[in-house]
């Protein structure tokens, strides 16, 4: 059953699939090797999503989180072209924290629907894992430490609004995106060149880094505004 009217021909709906198809597409063959077609991939990826937001009458700090995550997409495809392009990958991706940070905290109050518990058993669990990667990351991550931890601190204030005041689906996309950064984390300043974890850590990011997009746009969809 697809989310919106009108079908598979439906704008909305063929955006969503073509979404899907690229992301499936990088997966498969994106990993392995860097080319225009698989840039290309990535990047639409996550800006369909962001046009998807657009189509379905999303809270425009909703479209603008999304695009500047494709942005930053974007620039991590081709880093290796430039290591600047690494920080500029960062730099958005700091941006688009910010623009859901300010997002979740705008929702009304009829959005927080987890219960108590749940909500505070997320949040400790949030502020431990990320404590605990940035006491890894600080000695590794060399001249980068700083962006880094400004970046980690950006994440966690984004899975913190995504929580406190947001439903199940919007604390599992900021969750989900949180697990993905962190294996990234990992595999760029932790692991070593051999380690055997490094052969599924590409494909475990995409995938939860996909998912928490999907997640927090349909879970931003589903709260009533009016």
């Amino acid at each position: 059953m697809l989310p919106f009217e009108g079908g598979v021909t439906g704008t909305q709906n063929g955006t969503l699939l073509l979404s899907v198809l690229l992301s499936v597409a990088y997966l498969l063959f994106g990993l392995r090797r860097t080319t225009p077609l698989t840039v290309i991939a990535k990047t639409l990826s996550v800006a369909l999503l962001a046009g998807l937001s657009d189509l379905a009458g999303g809270p425009w700090l909703l479209t603008l989180g999304l695009a500047l995550c494709a942005a930053g997409d974007f620039f991590l495809a081709i880093e290796g072209l430039d290591r600047r392009f690494f920080l500029a990958g960062l730099v958005s991706f700091l941006a688009g924290h910010l623009a859901y940070v300010a997002l979740f905290l705008l929702l009304p109050d009829t959005a927080a629907t987890l219960p108590a518990w749940i909500r505070a058993a997320l949040l400790a669990a949030m502020a431990a894992g990320t404590l605990a990667m940035a006491a890894r990351l600080w000695p590794a991550a060399g001249d980068l430490r700083v962006p880094v931890m400004v970046y980690v601190l950006a994440i966690l204030a984004m899975g913190i609004a995504a929580a406190g005041f947001g439903n199940a689906l919007l604390a599992a996309g900021a969750a989900s995106f949180m697990v993905s950064d962190s294996i990234l984390a990992a595999e760029r300043f932790l692991l070593r060149p051999d380690a055997p974890g490094r052969a599924v850590a590409g494909p475990a990011v995409w995938i939860t880094y996909y998912a928490a997009q999907a997640m927090i746009l349909f879970g931003v969809l589903a709260v009533p505004f009016a």
